[in-house]
């Protein structure tokens, strides 16, 4: 699983992988299941921060018009998500949001 990371906010907001988010359409290059989806199709916004051992992973999924769930998303900052959650909002407009922690030990997640 490849996470994205912020790199830079100081002549604007860089990652070290492709985000586009427009009001037509949104792109992530590491999202699953790979592609672009219609900025018209994404229904709502879940976030899921995991907690693996002392590793914690936040993953934000698009739910889209069709029923699909998208892994648009994985980082290690809840920051990261936080400004794409406010990209996304800013381009596609208010839509339902989700935001849970669940817990794993190293264990079970393998």
């Amino acid at each position: 699983m490849k996470i994205g990371k912020v790199i830079s906010i100081k002549n604007g907001l860089e990652r070290d992988v492709v985000v586009r988010i427009s009001p037509a359409e949104v792109y992530s290059e590491i999202s699953e299941p790979p592609g672009a989806i219609q900025g018209a199709d994404v229904k709502a916004y879940d976030v899921l921060e995991e907690r693996v051992g002392d590793r914690l992973l936040v993953h934000l999924n698009l739910q889209t018009a069709g029923g699909q769930t998208v892994l648009f998303y994985t980082a290690e900052a809840p920051f990261d998500v936080g400004l794409l959650l406010d990209e996304l909002e800013a381009s596609l407009g208010d839509k339902p949001r989700t935001w849970k922690k669940i817990h794993r030990d190293r264990e079970s997640h393998r």
